[in-house]
């Protein structure tokens, strides 16, 4: 009797932990929803034969297997442009990051290449200025494949557009470089619990406040407060409306939310 108790028990053991693993898994996938852009715009700069975008629609929408192509001619000083576009920002998809998958041809996205490439967000057709050159700091190759990766940044700022600039300087990839997707999507283990009362502020107890430093940027993208926190409680004295709070604890740790003052 005894060893079928324990058996029964050690069965039910494994049940829950299956079930709990399994739930686990559900939630997490559940959470991870992509916005696709979906449409985009492309242009080139300067005197340049043979610059263009090839197949441009196929950098826009769910299928990350297909990709456009921008061209650019070595050695001219011109660049291609393509701008992809989403739906809604970021602030009314309630989403923090903006991933971007690219590749060559075959050739491995070294450091020459990734200094040729620039992105750059907009909101509407006001940009953000944030322009920055690829580096291997926010690129994530592909495993086993150091010809494609993903550009992965974490968005504060609202946005609902981004441009990939190619410069002429592109002479690794034989002048061209391949755009698969964009999109937004949700990330939550950099979120948190911030209720608003009258204007002021209450942190979740799950957040170490003290010695952090918090702002809020408006749907506009600036930045309205700024201020350093001696406990989960502070007060903005800032209008109703909607901000992006960003939270940076003393330990280094960042942390993004959409919160409404009202």
């Amino acid at each position: 009797m005894k060893t079928y108790l324990l058996l029964g028990q050690r069965t039910m053991k494994a049940a829950v932990l299956a079930s709990s693993l399994f739930l686990t898994s559900t939630m997490s996938f559940a959470q991870i929803v992509k916005t696709y852009a979906s449409s985009q715009t492309n242009q080139v700069l300067g005197v340049c034969l043979g610059c263009g975008v090839l197949n441009p629609q196929n950098a826009v929408g769910s299928n990350e297997t297909d990709f456009s192509t921008i061209q650019v001619s070595v050695g001219l000083l011109a660049r291609t442009e393509q701008t992809l576009i989403f739906p809604t920002t970021n602030i009314a998809n309630n989403t923090n990051k903006l991933v971007i998958g690219i590749g060559s041809n075959g050739t491995p996205l070294s450091a020459q290449v990734l200094g040729s490439i620039s992105i750059e967000t907009f909101n509407g057709n006001v940009s953000n200025n944030d322009s920055q050159s690829l580096n291997n700091d926010i690129l994530n190759l592909g495993a086993g494949d150091p010809s494609k990766g993903d550009i992965e940044l974490t968005m504060n700022i609202p946005f609902d557009r981004v441009k990939i600039n190619v410069n002429s300087g592109l002479l690794s990839v034989g002048g061209e470089l391949r755009v698969y997707y964009s999109y937004q999507y949700k990330d939550p283990f950099i979120n948190f619990m911030a209720h608003s009362q009258n204007g002021q502020f209450t942190l979740d107890k799950n957040i170490s406040a003290q010695g952090s430093e918090v702002s809020l940027t408006n749907t506009s993208g600036k930045e309205v407060f700024r201020s350093k926190l001696t406990s989960n409680t502070f007060e903005t004295k800032q209008p109703q409306g909607v901000y992006i709070m960003n939270l940076t604890t003393k330990e280094g740790k960042t942390y993004s939310k959409k919160v409404i003052i009202k």
